[in-house]
């Protein structure tokens, strides 16, 4: 990125997988929810058969080995592999002119009644919300995808009426989650992500925003974690927020609230399950196929 935030050309990672016809739409959300800046199916794939298999071409700008091994997991978890013991190519390529796409479609983002999304270009934009300047591209979250869209409705909606003192995003990914939070009004925000190269962009984010300094973004691991928040965001995938379940109620204060994404319709009932009886489920709201769910003590 230059100094005023405009992207400028670099090499991408393309990753190629093997898909059942039938779950190809599902795969793709799966990898824009995990980073993925866009999927493409190659071949016709309206007239393919619901039984054959098609091959799914996701595109990041970063993709860490870590992140990497955790997709083809839980690709492989939710039967979205058509070959699973078969590992995906991935490439480096060169930048094909996506930079400038970026620009073009990256329109300012009404979110709820407050927030407004802006990129760095266009981050003088008259308004009365409040504007949360994101780089797209970086990382997972600008707010587009319905995953993230529906966890800064819902965590909007919850700190309207309430001042929540520490706040905790799990999986923080572009920080736009925590950036939110704290513009806010929440004072003690902390972020956690195993990708180091996604808290960097999380920083660059957060100082974007007049908030350098002011986040805790750290490596740390969940189940190091000792202090209990009053306000929780998680926004991965549901394999991962079910095997984290215990250590999200660990961690949730008494009357506190947890905010989790990334979990497709079908699989509401899997997340719940995982937190039940520990916690009970305050509200569900949905966007495009994705769930947001809201639980407490």
């Amino acid at each position: 990125m230059t100094r005023n935030g405009t992207p400028t050309a670099r090499n991408y990672v393309r990753v190629v997988f093997e898909i059942p016809a039938a779950l190809v739409d599902d795969a793709a959300g799966l990898l824009v929810a995990e980073g993925a800046m866009g999927c493409a199916v190659a071949g016709d794939h309206r007239s393919a058969h619901r039984h054959a298999t098609l091959e799914l071409q996701a595109y990041f700008e970063r993709l860490s080995r870590l992140r990497f091994a955790a997709i083809r997991r839980a690709m492989v978890a939710a039967g979205m592999l058509a070959r699973p013991g078969q590992r995906p190519t991935r490439q480096l390529i060169a930048d094909p002119g996506w930079a400038t796409a970026w620009m073009d479609r990256f329109e300012p983002l009404p979110v709820g009644r407050r927030l407004l999304i802006v990129p760095p270009w266009n981050s003088n934009v008259d308004t009365r919300r409040l504007k949360l300047i994101i780089n797209p591209g970086q990382a997972f979250g600008t707010g587009h995808h319905p995953t993230t869209y529906g966890a800064l409705a819902t965590i909007e909606k919850l700190c309207a009426p309430r001042r929540f003192e520490r706040a905790l995003d799990v999986g923080t990914g572009s920080g736009v989650l925590a950036i939110a939070i704290r513009l806010m009004g929440v004072a003690q925000v902390s972020a956690i992500d195993i990708d180091a190269l996604a808290l960097d962009n999380a920083r660059e984010n957060a100082a974007l925003n007049s908030l350098g300094g002011k986040i805790r973004f750290a490596t740390t691991p969940l189940a190091r974690l000792r202090r209990r928040f009053d306000l929780i965001v998680a926004n991965i995938l549901s394999s991962t927020l079910i095997a984290m379940a215990g250590a999200l109620t660990r961690l949730l204060a008494h009357n506190g609230r947890l905010v989790l994404g990334g979990i497709l319709n079908r699989e509401t009932a899997a997340v719940l399950g995982a937190c039940r009886p520990a916690l009970r489920c305050l509200g569900v709201r949905r966007d495009r196929g994705w769930s947001t769910l809201v639980l407490t003590r």
